[in-house]
């Protein structure tokens, strides 16, 4: 038993300090996965509720209709309703009648919409709107739509009373994500401490019953993402090593048992200090944990294993398929197929679930689809790049992955929360550009008003390009970062607590 225990020991405080110092790099990275657990738990416990439903009649007759999740922060939704006519003329410019047309949207898509002939100018039409949350009307009018009188009407629906409000959980795991960088920190420098507390022996009773319950934990939230299938990465080992959900689900079993094996027999586990050096060991240990996810985030990870780190090349990693690699999953399709209490998965050939609906098998009908992937497609290591000027929506991703020559990005996820103390080196570091007769851009996920705002306030004469969230979090762990790149290629990169001088600029673009 006394070497059983020793094996356990050993093997779970590597595995500890590893996972721990590993996710300490990054501690950015390991917050956005605890972020990922917090928005699925607030979805999962989210009340249900009903939808709202639009509906366009002519007469008796249903158009069109189309209906809408309500979410519990709905107050109102604005319905737009638009008519238009054009006149109908024959060669000579005669009016022969008039083509109309009458369209509902809401949230920026088209509800429903009619297409419909009139005689003349003096004819109309009758259409009602409708609007209604689980079979209680909301709204109802009923338009005269007629020729030569185009209108647009906003109707504002109200549906506080009919939304349901959300309970305390879906609050707390909401309010959870405004602490999940410093979750990630003290979570993955407990793991190093415990990590070492149980090499070394130190309170060996008090760290077993810790292991335990973290050990617990993890296992339930690798469980949980593995069989409802929620967070596909549990970002265990961070970038270092991406684990699958239900791989991730087996290694916490694993060590759970491990665990299970030193708590059981902890008393075979001797310290290798005295009391009162123990403590002083593990505090040391416990300073230099918390100081180096600190630090790594404010000044970057120390070891990079992310697709923008030095010498990658990012247009390369976006469109570079390896040989025999397939661009796409290879898929099979089937269908269930249901005769009273028994069911078949039936594949999709040329005539889907021909055998279950002959003669002889009558009675079967078809259910769902299922796709099952075969053979995985290539992943890409950055398959979401993209830039785009907020103003006329162009894309921009060309004007920096095309670019020949030395080259600046500012990544900015959220200009509210940037360092400010970096804005004068910015400045700085604009002026240097232009007269080195280097391009730089500046990007962020910010809308394009406040972005705005933002740069005139601090007298920065450039402008925000625009990108997705999650791409700049990638990019950019600490807010913000600044690129040097040439062509494609990040030179090397820096975080805004840190940035580099003009004359250190100068040396890496004259290399």
């Amino acid at each position: 038993m006394k070497i059983i225990v020793q094996i356990a020991r050993v093997l779970t405080g590597l595995l500890f300090i590893f996972s721990g110092a590993i996710k300490l790099n990054d501690p950015s990275g390991f917050s956005i996965k605890l972020n990922e657990y917090f928005d699925v738990f607030a979805q999962d416990v989210a009340q249900q509720q009903d939808s709202l439903k639009i509906s366009l009649k002519e007469g008796s007759q249903l158009i069109g209709s189309k209906s809408y999740v309500l979410h519990s922060s709905d107050i109102t939704r604005d319905l737009e309703i638009e008519s238009e006519s054009e006149a109908r003329k024959d060669t000579a410019g005669k009016v022969l009648g008039f083509d109309a047309n009458i369209e509902l949207s809401m949230m920026d898509e088209t509800v429903a919409e009619s297409d419909f002939g009139l005689p003349d100018s003096a004819a109309t039409a009758l259409y009602t709107v409708t609007a209604e949350v689980a079979g209680k009307p909301v709204f109802s009018k009923t338009y005269r739509v007629s020729a030569l009188q185009p209108s647009t009407e906003t109707q504002n629906i109200k549906l506080q009373e009919f939304v349901k409000p959300e309970g305390w959980l879906h609050g707390f795991f909401k309010g959870m994500k405004n602490f999940s960088l410093s979750l990630s920190v003290f979570v993955c420098a407990l793991e190093v401490i415990l990590g070492f507390a149980l090499i070394v022996g130190w309170k060996s009773r008090l760290t077993a019953w810790m292991l335990l319950l973290l050990i617990v934990f993890f296992t339930f939230l690798t469980f949980y993402a593995a069989y409802f299938n929620k967070v596909t990465d549990c970002g265990c080992f961070g970038d270092f090593i991406k684990l699958k959900p239900w791989h991730s689900f087996y290694k916490d079993l694993i060590l759970l048992v491990l665990i299970v094996i030193v708590f059981i027999g902890h008393k075979h586990i001797k310290p290798w200090f005295s009391k009162k050096f123990g403590w002083k060991f593990m505090a040391v240990i416990s300073l230099l944990s918390f100081g180096f996810g600190v630090f790594c985030y404010m000044y970057l990870p120390v070891w990079d294993f992310l697709p923008y780190k030095k010498g990658n090349d990012i247009l390369k990693l976006i469109t570079y398929l390896p040989p025999g690699q397939r661009a796409t999953d290879s898929t099979h399709m089937y269908y269930m197929m249901h005769k009273g209490a028994d069911s078949v998965e039936v594949p999709f050939i040329n005539s889907p679930y021909k055998e279950y609906m002959d003669k002889k098998n009558a009675g079967w009908t078809p259910g769902r689809r299922i796709d099952k992937v075969i053979v995985e497609g290539y992943k890409w290591p950055i398959k979401d790049f993209g830039l785009s000027d907020p103003k006329s929506g162009m894309d921009m991703k060309d004007t920096l992955l095309q670019y020949d020559g030395f080259q600046l990005l500012w990544v900015v996820p959220f200009v509210d929360k940037t360092y400010m103390g970096a804005i004068p080196e910015i400045r700085e570091t604009w002026k240097w550009a232009g007269d080195k007769n280097v391009q730089m851009l500046a990007v962020t996920a910010t809308g394009s008003e406040s972005a705005a705002e933002f740069a005139k306030t601090n007298k920065l004469e450039f402008s925000f390009l625009g990108a997705d969230e999650k791409m700049l979090k990638t990019m950019a762990r600490y807010n913000s970062t600044l690129y040097l790149m040439n062509g494609p290629v990040v030179v090397d990169k820096w975080s805004s607590r840190n940035l580099p001088s003009t004359s250190k600029l100068d040396k890496l673009i004259r290399k």
